[in-house]
This record gives C-alpha cells, sequence and structure tokens, in this order.
C-alpha cells in the first residue's frame, strides 16, 4: 500500500476536473484520503486484470493506459498528464482492470481508494453528488472517443478486406494506392 509522501496542494485540486466544483473545505476532507506515490519513468502502476480498487491522479508526470491484444503487441489508448484522473472503475465495481497503466516519465500520482471513495459517498453526500457529476461528464467524453476508435477500426478492417457493400469498392474517405 503507498505510503503518504507529502500534503497535496488543494489548489493542484481544484484544477483537476473531477474536484473542480468542491469548495475549499471539500478539497480539504478529500486532501486527507489521497495517498501520493512516486513512480520512476518505466514504472508499471497496474497491469490489465490486476485487481481493480482505485482512481488516480497525475500531479506530475505522464500515464500510458495500454491494452494488451496479442503476443508481446499492445496498443496504447490514451496518454494521461498532469490533472488527468485514470482507473475510475475501480471505485465502483471489483471487476479486473481492463488495461496496464505504467508511467511514461517520473511521476507523482494520487490514490483515492474504493474505501475511501465509498466513505465520501457515505458522509459527505453533496460532495459525492459533485465528485459522480464530474466523473459521468468525463465517462462521457471517454465513451465517445472510444465510439470513434471503433468506428475508425471497422472502416480500416472492411478497407482492408476490401469489403464493399456495392460492386465498387468504398474507401471510406480514403485515398487507396
Amino acid at each position: 500500500m503507498p505510503i503518504r509522501l507529502m500534503k497535496i496542494p488543494l489548489d493542484f485540486l481544484q484544477n483537476v476536473s473531477l474536484f473542480q466544483d468542491l469548495d475549499h473545505l471539500a478539497l480539504s476532507k478529500l486532501a486527507a484520503l489521497l495517498v501520493s506515490k512516486k513512480f520512476s519513468a518505466g514504472a508499471v502502476i497496474f497491469h490489465e486484470l490486476d485487481d481493480s480498487d482505485a482512481l488516480y491522479v497525475v500531479e506530475k508526470g505522464q500515464v500510458v493506459i495500454s491494452k494488451h491484444i496479442h503476443g508481446q503487441m499492445d496498443v496504447v489508448l490514451t496518454r494521461f498528464s498532469a490533472g488527468d484522473f485514470f482507473g475510475e472503475m475501480g471505485l465502483f465495481d471489483a471487476a479486473p482492470r481492463s488495461a496496464t497503466a505504467h508511467t511514461e516519465a517520473d511521476s507523482i500520482l494520487w490514490r483515492l481508494d474504493r474505501k475511501a471513495f465509498q466513505q465520501i459517498l457515505s458522509e459527505h453526500p453533496e460532495m459525492a453528488a459533485r465528485i459522480c457529476y464530474r466523473m459521468v461528464t468525463v465517462f462521457i467524453e471517454r465513451l465517445r472517443a472510444t465510439n470513434e476508435q471503433a468506428r475508425e477500426a471497422i472502416r480500416w478492417g472492411l478497407e482492408a478486406t476490401g469489403y464493399s457493400p456495392t460492386p465498387d469498392p468504398v474507401l471510406f474517405g480514403r485515398k487507396s494506392s
């Protein structure tokens, strides 16, 4: 379990989209529940299929989220930098991690455990509602981006196989040589 390395600056928390609707008192309560962890460049934060039980906020550095495809092949899904958060599914269910997270640069992360989040839900419902509202807006943005990635993957797959619903191949707006 990570140990508390330092005190998180409240002005940093205020600039994290997830917490932007919280007042100073709520940010102070939240800060007391966060645990910091320093990671060197290239360190794995968690592996795909690991137990999922926390959200992470990036204070410094860069984190890569990747999905294992086959053999030695992984695909980078996204990157997170200062002010971003990831791993939020771990706050709501105990399903295994859906991807791997590792640092691309030396990083400082703040961890919010599921147990601490449940404490917020039960003891500070207004604060929880504000955090959950912001989380849902980010879920929506990420779902839209994932839908676009899926559409592009399908389009590329159709082009690669030469599939066309008409006798003349349609290149979906792309030129092929």
